[in-house]
């Protein structure tokens, strides 16, 4: 048993808890022995254990550190505990899997993600009993796996089109190869697991004893688990066998040369007949997931799923009410706050909104990575005139002060006023993320897009970036979760790793892979899990995401309405966005073929005929996002 979990239980057992403030207040209330026995539907593993938490002292109060353990019934498929309750109160809980690292620290395997958990009504007996089966209520099961508390994520990445660099295809075939990672020392609280990204069958699992089967083109992405204090000494090896299940080589790795969150290690496969020969070389892609720096999380409630079917196609404001650098734009300055509310007063239910990080942290709100500017008192005329500044590399106070110019058509050049230089706030550019969470009514939901540059299949990248990723994702996730709960949010990138890590980092929020996919208007990304609508469905199955927002491009046409029937099947939501959004018609059709929201410009000129309010604009509705609220 945990040492932190046995001594929780000891104290369900003592004075120090609501039983005596009950026993001061209410006569009738006495403490009860209550029972909690829980049937498994296939046993746990060797190192894995069941815990319980709840709205109590005596529960844990959703906190991991002061879990209740269970312990193993007369079989492997029951567990049960007996914790002293009042007998009066009505009380919620939750059961979850965890296991113990070295240094005591739980990791959380999986727990019901419900909605609404558990309820254990008033006892009238001195002592009651409560059957369970794990992640089963109201005949409706449901468990996800949990967020990194004392754990790192590392996932090592076959997703792109050229992986290996081969000496001899005779002696190695990167077409015919089955890969595994094998950790050079056992440790406890490290888990190797794969995902080999096919339609409805892309979760996470046990490596095969001989490898993942690969081929180029497929998305093969290891899953490690990692305790937090081996980050630095923890060692693997990539062993490589044929199709016959031979061991051809190896290469070596550690933990310790991954520098970042994110990179590119360069490994050499050494034969096993001699070491000193080489196979092939292979670049591979990391990305390490550190966990959420700034609070604690726990089991109160999650709605990283919550998105009902009851719930009609939503309307999602663009960047608020839409583009505005461009030839006929609306009067609000896109990704302001006044487009936000423009978006608002026409009946959009939520909006899309862009985000950066300035050179000083700060999360503001822009869609480009960067912008086109120029010297105080400088005349401009033509375009060439411009420099182009990354936010990344501007603190905020310079950027507010900063001329701001856009080239409509390729040639036109309009400058607009500065965020100093408007005068009427909510009109100003580059608002911070703080404003917006804080300005904009809670009936209003945001779709968060988390801004993070993509390399491009024929070279180069979308933009530099020297901010750390794992910094970038706690600073936006640090103000949403203090001060936009209350409200539908959701989050979004382009960038699948991004997706992973805004999953793992937190248990709040629901986070959807966004995609181009198949498209002739710009060059293809080089993470092949960004090329079509179902790379990204498997994606988001296999890291629990709720869902995708593909291009509105790859639903032209008549096989549309069974692609999205797709992504519901797998019981995901899916988003359309696009210019081909941009009209009655399209927001019309988008809907009558399935889409779970479309995102369009002009909410002014495009909202459906006949809409009253927005979907949220319910005191009802609302009270259900009330318990995102932790602080």
């Amino acid at each position: 048993m945990s040492e932190q979990c046995a001594a929780a239980a000891t104290l369900n057992y003592g004075t120090g808890n609501e039983l005596l403030e009950a026993s001061a207040t209410i006569t009738t209330c006495k403490p009860t022995q209550r029972q909690f026995n829980v049937r498994l539907e296939k046993p746990l593993a060797k190192d894995e254990q069941l815990a319980l938490t709840g709205d109590v002292k005596a529960l844990g109060e959703w906190q991991l550190s002061r879990c209740v353990p269970l312990e193993r019934g007369q079989d492997d498929f029951s567990w049960q505990t007996t914790v002293l309750l009042q007998s009066c109160r009505q009380l919620e809980y939750r059961y979850f899997v965890y296991v113990e690292d070295d240094a005591g620290n739980k990791q959380i395997r999986r727990w019901e993600t419900h909605f609404k958990p558990r309820s254990l009504g008033p006892c009238t007996e001195l002592s009651c009993s409560q059957l369970d089966v794990f992640g089963i209520t109201s005949d409706t099961q449901q468990v996800h796996r949990g967020w990194l508390n004392h754990e790192v994520i590392v996932q090592l990445k076959f997703n792109a089109e050229k992986m290996f660099q081969v000496h001899d295809i005779e002696t190695f075939d990167p077409q015919h190869v089955q890969l595994k990672v094998v950790p050079v020392e056992q440790t406890a609280g490290l888990k190797v697991e794969y995902t080999k990204q096919e339609y409805g069958r892309s979760q996470l699992q046990e490596q095969p004893v001989f490898g993942v089967p690969y081929t180029k083109n497929d998305i093969v992405i290891f899953h490690i688990t990692l305790p937090l204090e081996k980050v630095m000494t923890q060692r693997f090896r990539l062993d490589c066998y044929n199709m016959a299940n031979e061991l051809l080589g190896s290469a070596s790795l550690a933990s310790a040369e991954m520098n970042g969150s994110e990179g590119l290690l360069q490994l050499h496969i050494k034969s096993s007949r001699d070491s000193q020969e080489t196979l092939a070389r292979l670049r591979l892609p990391y990305v390490l997931v550190q966990p959420y720096q700034y609070s604690a999380l726990d089991f109160k409630t999650t709605y990283a799923h919550y998105w009902p079917k009851s719930w009609p196609n939503l309307d999602v404001g663009h960047r608020g009410n839409g583009k505005s650098y461009i030839a006929e734009a609306p009067i609000e300055r896109e990704n302001t706050i006044a487009s936000f509310l423009s978006a608002h007063e026409h009946h959009a239910d939520m909006i899309e909104l862009d985000v950066h990080l300035t050179a000083d942290g700060i999360p503001v709100i822009y869609h480009d990575f960067g912008l086109r500017t120029a010297p105080p008192g400088k005349q401009i005329t033509k375009p060439e005139q411009l420099e182009y500044v990354l936010i990344k590399d501007i603190n905020y106070e310079l950027l507010k002060r900063l001329r701001i110019f856009s080239v409509i058509n390729g040639r036109e050049v309009r400058e607009y006023p500065s965020h100093n230089a408007e005068p009427r706030p909510e009109h100003r550019i580059f608002p911070r993320l703080e404003e917006v969470l804080v300005q904009l009514p809670k009936s209003l939901g945001i779709d968060v897009e988390i801004k993070w540059p993509q390399r491009r299949n024929g070279g180069g990248s979308e933009a530099e970036q020297t901010i750390d990723k794992n910094f970038f994702a706690d600073r936006v996730l640090h103000l949403v979760i203090r001060l936009g709960c209350g409200r539908p949010i959701i989050f979004s990138s382009f960038d699948a790793d991004m997706c992973t890590m805004l999953r793992f980092k937190q248990n709040i929020f629901p986070v959807m892979f966004l995609t181009q996919g198949e498209t002739k208007k710009w060059q293809p990304f080089n993470d092949l899990r960004t090329r079509n609508f179902l790379a990204a469905i498997n994606n988001a199955q296999a890291f629990e995401l709720a869902g995708t927002a593909p291009h509105a491009e790859d639903f032209l046409h008549e096989n549309a309405a069974q692609m999205l029937q797709q992504a519901k099947d797998q019981g995901q939501i899916a988003v359309i966005w696009g210019d081909d959004c941009n009209s009655k018609e399209r927001v019309k059709y988008f809907t009558k073929i399935g889409a779970t929201a479309t995102c369009y410009d002009r909410s002014d000129l495009f909202m459906p005929e006949g809409k009253q309010r927005a979907f949220f604009n319910s005191p009802a509705l609302l009270k259900e996002f009330e318990a995102q609220c932790r602080i």
